[in-house]
């Protein structure tokens, strides 16, 4: 347990660093990340880009790729509230994919046989505050919420509630985004 910890770790330093370096390259030579040219493209093909788009978020979810590197590319491609408003849709209907997913496969069933006693403590925190787990699990980002979305499935919490709380913390969080990476653009 100590070793995925350490991995972790590292893992976020390492993308905090990243994160830094194109911010300071960016600031420093701002002609680096000249992207009319993406933008010509998008507004040449709009509808096809859109669809593009929404279907690549809609399937991501299956991967465990997180929707940021996503939502950021949006922010090149659309307005800031068309690249919100496109990743909403895009985890919603990821999370139905992901939800519905879960059953079809019986994989609900294979995780309780694995992880019978991860299960009862998350069934039992779950129980209590379904939502505001989901919410502020969604609104992490170093957790995938398509996790959440699979383990919200396999315990048969009601879809409505596992939206909303996935609504709410990713809507939040890619508010933040989208809107951030927009001032700065």
């Amino acid at each position: 347990m100590g070793k995925k910890i350490r991995i972790r770790k590292k893992t976020l330093f390492v993308w905090i660093i990243f994160v830094l370096v194109i911010l300071i390259l960016y600031f420093v030579n701002r002609d680096w990340f000249d992207i009319s040219f993406l933008k010509g493209f998008v507004d040449d093909n709009k509808f096809f880009v859109i669809v593009i788009y929404l279907f690549v978020l809609s399937f991501i979810g299956l991967t465990f790729i997180p929707s940021t590197p996503f939502a950021i590319a949006g922010v090149l491609m659309f307005s800031p509230l068309e690249a919100y408003t496109f990743n909403l849709l895009g985890i919603i209907t990821s999370s139905f994919v992901v939800y519905n997913f879960t059953r079809f496969l019986r994989l609900d069933t294979w995780i309780e046989s694995k992880y019978p006693d991860k299960i009862v403590k998350v069934r039992n925190a779950l129980r209590r505050k379904e939502m505001l787990i989901i919410a502020g699990w969604s609104f992490f980002p170093a957790v995938p919420t398509d996790l959440i979305t699979y383990v919200a499935s396999s315990l048969r919490i009601p879809y409505w509630k596992c939206m909303v709380g996935i609504l709410i913390g990713e809507g939040a969080l890619n508010a933040f985004y989208i809107f951030s990476v927009d001032f700065f653009i």
